[in-house]
């Protein structure tokens, strides 16, 4: 809009030189008048864009207080004339950089204000500012523009995007690492939910009489989860966020979509009462201690907004630096690539100071579009660890499925 201006004002100019210089050469009254007319109108249509942009003021409403990626939103900006005269042809265009936005023209009598709602879509996680609001008056016949800018700048933190893990349960007993046969009664309620057929190393004791004399086959009683048993636990998310680990372009990258899950991961655990914690090889090398609550999940997210990947950190450097934290016989969630280094001896290195170790595996060929690689995931269950692969495009809740990812860890 400004560089149309510019050119029909440098135009406007050019004509009118030559209806003076015109004027004067042939003696012409008219062309004469004519240049005082033209002279006339654009000291009016200046006098215009600099009067009607006067007096003016802003305010805006505040952003959501928690927002992720995803979400949309509105901000109301309300304009006030505070002259008795009107105001017209006022453009307003918000200043963000959460993405271009549109602009909008309003006509304020006087003494009146406008509301005018801006929408906003979170596209990325980050650090974002809203505002300030730039007003631009233009003239009746659009040759000058005058712009005000009003308003304060809003930060705003977009959080990462946390999905729901139905089968990845804080009181599913795999997500520890053991086999159902090796429950201890302390970690079994005595509220039974329903029966099933009998296994192999079940215990007498769980057989439901009724129903097996109503089907003919032997049935044993199924018991929920003793919560309070979990509630008790700690969890330690360990994000490998090396720069040589991860891959991708734009936002189609591992490291987002390891952060992703390791927000989905911890939102699972608090939502079930554990004490969850957080350790990254980013470039703040961020920490969070292990809490629980809602307040605890959105000091995670935060750390998980604003994480950078870093080339000189690890995450085997990161562990060993925060050993002595590790304590309390605590579950670990490690979220990593299939080029992530020293996840073995990680996981060797934590493997007698916790209850297990559960990887959550990226498969980097996959997002190169090369074959998938199973090794890795072969040699960390070898370990003791129960590992998730995650390979490109495909759903998290699913890949985090303990119903379909049959993976038994090896005790060694």
């Amino acid at each position: 809009m400004v560089a149309p201006m510019k050119t029909r004002l440098v135009w406007i100019s050019i004509l009118v030189t030559a209806m003076l210089a015109f004027a004067l050469l042939f003696g012409s009254a008219l062309l004469l008048r004519l240049f005082y007319l033209s002279i006339l109108i654009l000291l009016a249509s200046y006098a215009w864009v600099v009067y009607n942009i006067r007096k003016l003021s802003l305010k805006t409403g505040a952003a959501p207080a928690h927002l992720q990626v995803g979400d949309d939103f509105q901000r109301e900006v309300t304009l006030t004339n505070n002259s008795r005269l009107p105001r017209l042809w006022l453009k307003l265009q918000d200043r963000t950089d959460l993405g271009p936005q549109d602009s909008t023209l309003v006509n304020l009598p006087g003494q009146d204000s406008k509301t005018w709602k801006t929408n906003f879509t979170c596209l990325r996680r980050g650090r974002f500012h809203l505002g300030p609001v730039d007003v631009t008056s233009f003239d009746p016949l659009g040759i000058f523009s005058r712009q005000i800018t009003l308003g304060d700048s809003q930060s705003v933190i977009i959080y990462p995007q946390a999905v729901d893990l139905p089968h990845f349960k804080f009181s599913s007993f795999s997500d520890f690492g053991y086999n159902d046969s090796y429950l201890s009664a302390t970690r079994i309620s005595s509220n039974a939910s329903s029966v099933r057929e009998f296994a192999s190393g079940d215990s007498l004791r769980h057989i439901h009489w009724q129903s097996t004399l109503r089907t003919g086959k032997f049935m044993v009683k199924m018991f929920d989860a003793d919560r309070s048993y979990n509630a008790s636990k700690i969890g330690w998310i360990l994000l490998d966020m090396n720069e040589e680990s991860h891959f991708g372009r734009q936002l189609d990258t591992t490291d987002e979509q390891a952060i992703v899950i390791a927000a989905s991961v911890a939102q699972n655990y608090l939502q079930g009462g554990m004490k969850v914690g957080l350790m990254a090889s980013d470039a703040e090398r961020s920490y969070v201690a292990p809490e629980r609550g809602q307040a605890q999940l959105w000091q995670i997210l935060e750390k998980l907004a604003l994480m950078k990947t870093d080339w000189r950190s690890t995450l085997k450097e990161t562990v060993n630096k925060n050993l002595d934290d590790i304590r309390d016989n605590p579950l670990v969630i490690i979220i990593a690539t299939t080029t992530s280094t020293g996840l073995i001896d990680t996981i060797r290195q934590l493997k007698n100071r916790v209850d297990a170790v559960v990887v959550i595996l990226l498969d980097v060929a996959s997002w190169q579009g090369s074959p998938i690689l199973t090794d890795m995931q072969r040699t960390l269950t070898w370990t003791g660890a129960q590992v998730y692969m995650v390979h490109k495009g495909e759903k998290i809740a699913t890949a985090l499925d303990s119903k379909i990812t049959h993976v038994h860890p090896y005790m060694v």
